[in-house]
């Protein structure tokens, strides 16, 4: 029921809003007896204490849950503020660190959670109770008593309003049950429950209503994980070492390019100062003085009235010209690291990029990355977090997924922390041998750093300027690849990914098997998941280098699919991913054994002139091969032998769908039809440092009985007989007493020597001939062992100066590196001129310290004459047609011959030349007779 006291839901009306009549307030405040007031105002405490109590209650209630929302706010808002994103391959995620104290958190959300609900009645009664009452009580509180006698008309009024209100609110809530309301929503005394922090990250848990968007994440584990922060600390060290490192060779390369344009100016004459400025500079009195160089006048600059008849404007003159050619000097000036200038300069510059290679070795983009992506994570573990949740970036993102990610990478940071340490201890005591043991690789860092002068235009070969650009701008990922790439050698990677199926026709020496090994590091470090399928496909002698390059220079494992052992090393292959090197007479054998639908990554071929002939297996079985790779890398120095055809077959290998015109012969067009997937480059063209080579004709003439020997294997056809005659006579061979001089002479000169041959003979009797005066290595033959081959390399290397290695030139002078050795003999001409090519490229190479002298030993009167005319037939070919040259001649066919054709050719040359010599003989003879 409702009165004028009450609105319609039978509330109480609130106390400023009612008017009571005059005489009701008249009747409450005024008692008409002494013993009424008394029973009243018992009466009227006694109320009053209920409802203040009441009210205090609801009051209570009302702040207590003011205090758990508030609590459970700041909870979020902290867990909120800790936020922080992470980026680690590829994955976006947030992650929120939980410390084993916000259990505390968590509790506050529960209890806040915990409260009972508010229906809309319940609101009401606290509303009432915690809002007008009390003005009710503070309005009758100040109309009662001896103060109400003295209080003014509005004051009465208010107390008899706030009088009435109370009464009406103790009959409503007497006969409402709003007492019990506020009862089922006062839960002051529960207590606060002990809820587990794991209960942050369930996403069922109290995050999910608050805070949708902290929940939902997969929960981190971080106990475990305490060494991470350490982890992450190690490889930024590394990294700040790296940095530091490659700024003092940068800044031991500006000191010994300063140290070199010095020399340079100490021994430039003055004269040069004319030549600067043009004018006719009066030098007479300074050379007269004993300045006689440019150093000279820069160290100590002229002066006005220094020296006779040299005024203001000459000195200033003279003292512009020095200080312009000692910009230019300094411009010009190379870093070279010099064998026989071991300075304090060299010294530090070695010591320097040693440094720097150690540093360099185990960081790179990779590890940034790491402690760029898991700093966060680590900070976290380091201020006590037990837990994170993970939050992705994008919803749809499976959270679990994104928390293996992060795990991975951390394992991915502790092996390469691992390696940090392990590098570290790895110290060399002499930079200066390390140098000399190794000296490609410091040209290469060398270069890397910048100090070398860039190849240019040379180191692009011919390939056109859109492709160009595409490669330059082609990133290439070298964090699973520990050795420096020069400049050259990079542009060459790119170019085999960008284009995906090449020819690499870099000359020997260049480093065409780091090229390779950068293509695969590369795929690798970017391929997700388990490492891709590599196979390499190369002759048996370099099966052993190609193994231990890669185990060197990347972390890729290497399987040998050759030899005893093949069988294992398919299984491990098979199933692991990584680089399978084989040989071209295994190829058949492993064709039948790989599953069909396994597809390689890449395939690399070595020495791919092997493959020229379409009719012959090998080639057959490498071109099925080449069907199933992604990516192909054909690699020879000498991809041009015999005949132009056979060039095209290469490129068939690996773009059949490449337009070659077979009918035209001009080389220009050849080589701008191969230009998209052929490059070529020149050693003079991009080891700025390679030492001089020199190249000496020893001419003999045979001796009598060689001669005789010599006409009889004319007459019976014995074209190899004729080759080796010269050598097989003992101390008495015109070419043996040749070979032992200059094998004497690089003893005599601590040089080390490589002798090559093509027979076996020839390689025996090289043997005994040289073999008194100190160590000789070998004959290393096609009969040595692939894995024997790379050991008595070895073993040659580490021998003392003067050792000689005697070689079969088609074993010894493909693939090894022998660049211990910078005297090269070559017993007799080759039918290719390749095939000596390969030979020299053995020792000079990058990395070759000495000029490289190569030795031809020639019979004037025998069968080497003919050979060495058509030999240079070959080479220009080659050049025209093969290498980088802008020269063009007429139809290549029509000097190139093969080597059956060149035999028969040289056979009738000589019996022809032989007998018109015969002839000419007989008529001096009948001359003399008659005389």
């Amino acid at each position: 029921m409702t009165g004028s006291g009450s609105d319609r839901s039978g509330r109480p009306a609130r106390a400023a809003d009612r008017r009571p009549a005059p005489d009701t307030v008249g009747a409450r405040r005024i008692p008409s007896s002494t013993t009424d007031t008394s029973e009243h105002v018992m009466a009227d405490k006694a109320a009053r204490n209920r409802i203040d109590a009441l009210s205090q209650a609801a009051i209570g209630v009302t702040e207590h849950r003011t205090a758990l929302k508030a609590a459970a706010d700041a909870a979020v808002v902290a867990l909120r503020q800790r936020r922080a994103s992470v980026h680690v391959d590829d994955v976006r995620a947030d992650l929120v660190p939980l410390v084993p104290s916000d259990a505390d958190l968590a509790a506050d959300l529960v209890r806040q959670q915990m409260l009972p609900r508010v229906d809309a009645e319940a609101s009401s009664v606290v509303r009432v109770l915690s809002d007008d009452v009390p003005q009710a009580l503070e309005d009758a509180r100040r109309g009662t008593g001896f103060t109400a006698l003295f209080s003014g008309r509005e004051r009465r009024e208010a107390a008899a309003r706030g009088d009435a209100f109370l009464d009406q609110t103790l009959e409503w809530l007497d006969r409402t049950g709003a007492v019990q309301r506020l009862q089922s929503v006062d839960d002051r005394l529960v207590p606060r429950p002990a809820v587990p922090l794991e209960a942050l990250t369930d996403p069922r848990g109290p995050l999910a209503t608050v805070a949708p968007d902290l929940s939902g994440g997969a929960p981190l584990a971080l106990d475990g994980m305490e060494e991470l922060p350490a982890i992450v600390t190690r490889l930024a060290d590394a990294i700040t070492r790296e940095r530091i490192a490659h700024a003092d060779v940068v800044e031991a390369g500006r000191a010994d390019r300063e140290a070199a344009a010095r020399y340079e100016l100490d021994r430039m004459d003055i004269d040069r100062l004319r030549d600067a400025t043009g004018d006719r500079l009066r030098l007479g009195a300074l050379r007269d003085a004993g300045v006689t160089t440019v150093g000279a006048v820069l160290r100590n600059p002229v002066f006005p009235g220094q020296f006779a008849r040299v005024g203001e404007a000459t000195a200033s003159r003279i003292n512009g010209a020095a200080r312009a050619l000692e910009a230019a000097a300094r411009e010009d000036a190379v870093v070279r690291i010099d064998l026989a200038r071991r300075d304090d300069q060299s010294l530090a510059l070695v010591r320097a990029l040693l440094e720097w290679e150690v540093a360099k070795a185990v960081v790179g983009p990779r590890e940034q990355d790491l402690v760029d992506g898991l700093r966060p994570l680590s900070t976290m573990i380091e201020r006590g977090a037990s837990i994170a949740l993970v939050i992705p970036d994008q919803r749809a993102t499976d959270p679990t997924a994104v928390r293996q990610t992060i795990l991975a990478a951390a394992e991915d940071a502790w092996l390469r922390a691992q390696r940090v340490d392990e590098r570290a201890r790895a110290t060399t005591t002499d930079p200066w041998r390390d140098f000399l043991q190794r000296p490609a690789a410091f040209f290469a860092l060398l270069d890397e750093a910048g100090l070398t002068k860039p190849a240019g235009a040379a180191a692009r070969g011919d390939l056109g300027d859109e492709l160009i650009a595409r490669v330059e701008g082609f990133s290439l990922d070298t964090s699973r690849l520990s050795a420096s790439l020069r400049g050259y050698q990079r542009f060459a990677a790119a170019f085999a990914l960008v284009q995906q199926r090449v020819v690499i026709g870099d000359e020997m020496g260049l480093g065409k098997t780091i090229e390779a090994l950068a293509t695969i590091a590369h795929v690798a470090g970017t391929t997700p998941g388990r490492t891709p399928h590599f196979l390499v496909v190369c002759p048996a002698a370099v099966v052993a280098n190609w193994v231990r390059e890669a185990e060197r220079h990347t972390d890729v494992r290497a399987f040998r699919l050759h030899g005893p052992a093949r069988l294992l090393g398919l299984r491990l292959w098979t199933d692991e991913g990584g680089i399978g090197v084989t040989t071209y007479e295994t190829l058949e054998w492993l064709r039948a054994r790989v599953p069909e639908e396994l597809r390689f990554a890449s395939v690399i071929v070595d020495e791919a002139h092997y493959v020229k002939n379409p009719e012959a297996k090998r080639t057959m079985n490498t071109r099925a091969l080449l069907r199933r790779a992604d990516r192909a890398i054909l690699m020879s120095g000498t991809p041009l032998e015999n005949r132009v055809d056979e060039f095209r077959v290469l490129i068939d290998h690996i773009r059949p769908d490449l337009v070659v015109d077979q009918s035209d012969d001009s080389p220009m067009l050849f080589r701008k039809q191969i230009a998209p997937v052929y490059l070529r480059r020149r050693q003079e063209d991009v080891l700025t440092e390679l030492p001089e080579l020199v190249e000496v004709e020893e001419w003999t003439d045979l001796t009598d009985t060689e001669a005789v020997q010599y006409a009889d294997a004319v007459a019976a056809d014995d074209f190899h007989a004729m080759r080796q005659l010269a050598m097989l006579g003992g101390r008495q061979s015109s070419k043996v007493e040749s070979l032992v001089e200059i094998v004497d002479e690089a003893r005599a000169n601590d040089r080390k020597v490589l002798v090559f041959s093509y027979y076996r003979s020839v390689l025996a009797a090289a043997v005994q001939a040289v073999a008194d005066g100190g160590a000789v290595f070998g004959p290393l033959t096609g009969s040595t062992p692939a894995a024997a081959r790379q050991d008595l390399v070895d073993e040659f290397a580490a021998a003392e100066p003067g050792a000689v290695l005697v070689a079969q030139i088609e074993a010894g002078g493909v693939g090894l590196n022998i660049q211990a050795a910078s005297v090269v003999v070559i017993c007799e001409p080759q039918l290719k001129p390749t095939t000596e090519w390969q030979a020299i490229a053995r020792s000079r190479r990058m990395g070759q310290l000495q000029s490289v002298q190569v030795h031809r030993l020639l019979s004037e009167d025998g069968v080497d004459a003919a050979l060495v005319r058509m030999l240079a037939r070959k080479a220009q070919t080659f050049e025209e047609f093969a290498a980088v040259s802008e020269t063009a001649s007429a139809s290549a066919q029509a000097v190139d011959v093969s080597d059956s054709k060149l035999i028969a050719q040289v056979l009738r040359e000589e019996r022809e030349r032989l007998a018109t010599t015969e002839s000419s003989s007989d008529r001096v003879d009948e001359n003399a007779g008659a005389a």
